[in-house]
């Protein structure tokens, strides 16, 4: 049987408390030469709001918002740039896009067979282990190489010069991942990945409401947006904390084993979160390990137990736990993570990665 150990995944992003909606206008220049720049990708990070520029080099996003703003075009160095409602559709915005220098990496050089493998384990931390995964492919998985970490003779890093393009049949989106650094343990298998995402509809996006349901209830978004609300049990949630203790054993007169064992105590979102009304955001806290049970079947378990990730007696929810590598995990009104490489997770939630996320402006009921 195959196992994952722990993950963990860095976006970045960030919403701000207002999410009204403006105009944004724009044009992109070469920095070296004043000249405009055609099909640049401008887009919101982690959203489906984005546009390219035209051959003027000119954009216009209609439903602009706070947040990051990311321009992207390969060859040239990638832009982020956080808007602010006071000017949004107040002004025209000029970006100069500096041509990127080449930098000489450590490139692994690896038999077919080898890279293979390679490209296979990157796929599969990449995308994860659930039906969505199974129906999403890379297109342009060749444009993926690696490099060996130094002082780490277990750890190997993807990298890419492209944004990859992920085709996701099961939920309707065609996602440009701007891949910053992925990094695989071969020996425990912990992954982490973080980069830039825009999503596009492929279709008529009627058709895949139900998976984008599906996915959404159970998810960490969905149980960030419930803990910042306070309605974890409505929802379907239950949190406890849990401490490490030890057990000791004495079965004879000299041999003395001693066990670890986790205690769970129970716990309320207001024990563990709080309200900065000096910053509109949330800080939760809660010691080094937090165990979410969720009390409904999440939509992929089904899945899991075929494929034989998920054995043995199959009580209904599931079990996850948030492993706290910060003092306190920021959190804004919308249920983002200030910075997610503040936590890690394992149990259910490892199996659920890049194919299974869906755009930070998604909410179940404006999709009807």
């Amino acid at each position: 049987m195959k196992t994952l150990s722990v993950y963990i995944i860095y976006f970045f992003f960030s919403f701000s408390a207002g999410y009204a909606q403006h105009t944004l206008k724009g044009k992109i220049l070469n920095a070296y030469t004043d000249k405009p720049i055609a099909g640049v990708s401008v887009y919101f990070n982690n959203t489906s709001i984005g546009t390219l520029s035209n051959e003027e080099g000119l954009f216009t996003i209609a439903n602009a918002i706070e947040g990051e703003l990311i321009i992207s075009s390969v060859g040239f160095e990638r832009i982020v740039y956080k808007t602010h409602k006071e000017s949004l559709g107040k002004k025209t915005f000029t970006f100069k896009l500096q041509p990127k220098e080449t930098v000489l990496q450590d490139v692994m050089i690896m038999p077919d067979a080898t890279r293979q493998k390679y490209l296979n384990l990157f796929k599969e931390n990449f995308l994860g282990i659930t039906e969505e995964a199974d129906m999403s492919r890379i297109t342009n998985l060749a444009a993926v190489y690696f490099v060996k970490p130094s002082n780490d003779k277990h750890g190997i890093i993807a990298l890419s010069d492209t944004p990859l393009t992920i085709i996701n049949r099961k939920l309707g989106y065609r996602v440009s991942f701007d891949l910053v650094q992925f990094y695989l343990n071969e020996k425990d298998g912990r992954t982490s990945f973080y980069g830039y995402t825009r999503y596009n509809e492929m279709a008529d996006k009627k058709k895949y409401i139900k998976n984008r349901k599906r996915v959404y209830y159970g998810s960490s978004l969905h149980f960030y947006r419930a803990l910042i609300g306070n309605v974890l049990q409505p929802e379907g949630y239950d949190i406890y904390r849990i401490r490490e203790d030890t057990m000791k054993q004495q079965p004879g007169a000299v041999q003395v084993e001693v066990k670890k064992m986790d205690i769970a105590f129970t716990t309320k979102a207001t024990d563990i979160i709080s309200f900065d009304t000096a910053t509109g955001l949330f800080f939760a806290k809660w010691g080094p390990k937090l165990m979410v049970q969720y009390n409904r079947k999440p939509a992929g378990k089904d899945y899991l137990a075929h494929k034989r990730f998920l054995t043995g007696s199959l009580p209904n929810g599931f079990r996850s736990y948030l492993h706290l590598q910060a003092d306190s995990l920021g959190i804004d009104n919308y249920g983002i993570l200030l910075n997610p490489m503040d936590v890690f997770y394992s149990g259910y939630w490892i199996y659920e990665k890049a194919a299974n996320l869906l755009p930070f402006n998604y909410y179940p009921d404006k999709e009807d």
